[in-house]
């Protein structure tokens, strides 16, 4: 896992910008061959499907690394140094094709999903067959979606959220801390659909949105010296984005 935390900053670094998402059409045949993989493979639990982008830029030597929190419940991902973080209580929450290394059409076939973002705890996808990730990967060269799409681990976070960036991290609410009344201050962007079999048929979710910048504006300021999630969610029930405390 070393070498995936050493090269982390080049993957992540490439993505588009939460400015300029990348466009996916949910249906296109690449979408849904995708979201089958998924459910053939039972990986529904473990995996969603993830639009690639990035809210900062990671400098050599870091990666970013979420955290939970509880009130609100939800996630700060944010910048750590590597000497400082403990290889083994994270997982790798963000795992996509390696585009740079890749020229061969097996090399494409063979080349592992790596990871551009870890979550503090262990993994929980241990299990699943390996042909899996083969075929995602296939599935993800053969549609031109290996820089658009990726795998994003779920790992208990289950329903629908919304996600704020800052200069200094990204915050992942549930939907509920959220106050619906200020909700179309925003515009969002859906950034990660949840897989579901009912009856028989694959369906799939948006469930985390992320608020979109406009012209690499911010729209809630925060002061550069504000570095924890709870000092930002102050913030935001300050400004009467979030709820109260109790969600």
């Amino acid at each position: 896992m070393l070498a995936d935390f050493l090269l982390i900053h080049a993957r992540h670094n490439r993505y588009p910008p939460d400015t300029a998402f990348p466009q996916i059409d949910v249906l296109s045949d690449g979408f849904k061959e995708l979201c089958a993989i998924i459910a053939k493979h039972n990986a529904q639990s473990h995996f969603r499907l993830r639009l690639l982008h990035r809210h900062m830029t990671i400098p050599e030597g870091h990666i970013l690394l979420g955290t939970s929190i509880t009130e609100p419940c939800g996630y700060w991902t944010t910048l750590a140094r590597i000497p400082d973080v403990d290889l083994q209580s994270v997982h790798r929450h963000i795992i996509s094709v390696d585009t740079t290394s890749c020229a061969s059409e097996g090399e494409k076939r063979n080349g592992p999903l790596l990871p551009s973002e870890f979550r503090e705890g262990p993994a929980s996808t241990r299990n699943i067959d390996s042909n899996f990730f083969t075929e995602v990967t296939d599935c993800l060269w053969a549609n031109g979606l290996e820089n658009t799409l990726g795998l994003e681990a779920i790992q208990g976070q289950a329903g629908k959220m919304i996600e704020f960036s800052f200069d200094t991290g990204s915050l992942l609410l549930i939907e509920a801390a959220v106050k619906a009344d200020v909700t179309g201050q925003f515009t969002f962007q859906v950034t990660g659909w949840t897989i579901t079999i009912e009856n028989g048929a694959v369906k799939h979710t948006g469930e985390i949105q992320c608020v979109k910048l406009e012209d690499e504006h911010r729209p809630i300021p925060v002061p550069d010296e504000v570095t924890k999630a709870l000092d930002i969610v102050k913030i935001l029930r300050d400004q009467g984005i979030l709820a109260m405390q109790g969600i």
